[in-house]
Order: structure tokens, then sequence, then C-alpha cells
């Protein structure tokens, strides 16, 4: 993949919308490519994070367990609480059907938000989001399932 495409994919991502293509050059620059085949597993519970993923094609699966979280597909980015903390991973990662991800390792990712913070942003919008989301849904659950 070329690096006009990897900065491509990276300003079509929610994260990165309004960070200009001139900033986004030296993350592509890192980013892994990988393929993987359906049903692959990208990370489990409980394993140690130092890295996240941009779903460039197909679709992944979180889960914990049997339990299905979320279905994320391209855009999206899976992974992204374990590039600023190292913590275990919360959730397994399944591929959905057949997938190109794009790899970002922590340390490199330190390095560059370090001068733009403008990346930075945009990850914690993404945690934000999605932390409102699960909030949303527990608040929904509680109200159709009071606790006797």
């Amino acid at each position: 993949m070329l690096l006009i495409e990897k900065v491509l994919v990276l300003k079509s991502c929610e994260i990165f919308q309004n960070t200009p293509e001139s900033d986004l050059i030296e993350l592509a620059a890192i980013l892994e490519e990988i393929y993987l085949e359906e049903g692959k597993l990208v990370f489990s519970k409980g394993d140690t994070g130092n890295c996240m993923y941009f779903i460039y094609s197909g679709s992944v699966k979180i889960h914990d367990g049997e339990h299905v979280l979320a279905l994320l597909g391209e855009n999206e980015i899976v992974g992204e609480l374990s590039i600023l903390d190292s913590e275990t991973r919360s959730a397994s990662a399944t591929i959905a059907e057949e997938s190109i991800l794009l790899k970002l390792e922590q340390e490199p990712f330190y390095e560059i938000i370090m001068n733009n913070a403008d990346i930075l942003k945009g990850i914690l919008k993404t945690l934000c989001r999605r932390l409102r989301i699960i909030n949303k849904k527990s608040t929904t659950m509680a109200n159709t399932n009071p606790l006797i």
C-alpha cells in the first residue's frame, strides 16, 4: 500500500478527520499492513496491549467470550485504549470477514503525538464517544431490567 493510500485511510477515520494530511504523513509511514482471514484472532481479552489497528477493509468482531460487544468495519479503529495505557485488553477481537488492518505501535505513536496534539484529541474524542454509547446502553438496560 502506498503512503498516500495510508494517509487517505487515516483521514477517513473519525479520529483524524480534522487533522491536516501533512500531519498524517509521519503517522502513515509507521503503519504496518496486516492481512487476516475470517476467524483469525487479532488479540484476546487479558492480553497486554501496546498497539491499535485501523480497519482498511473487512470487519472485526469485538467480543467477550460468545457475547458480541461490537462489529467494527472499514475506517474504524480497534484497540485504541491499549495504545494509551498498555493495560490488558478489555475484550477479544476476531476477524469477522477477510480484512486488511493497519497496525500502529505504541512507542512511535507517543513520539508523534508529542508533536501533534490534534491526533491525540481525535483519539480522546473517539474514546469519549464510545464510552457515552456504552453508558447509554447500560442506562437503558438498567431501566428496562430493574433489580428487585
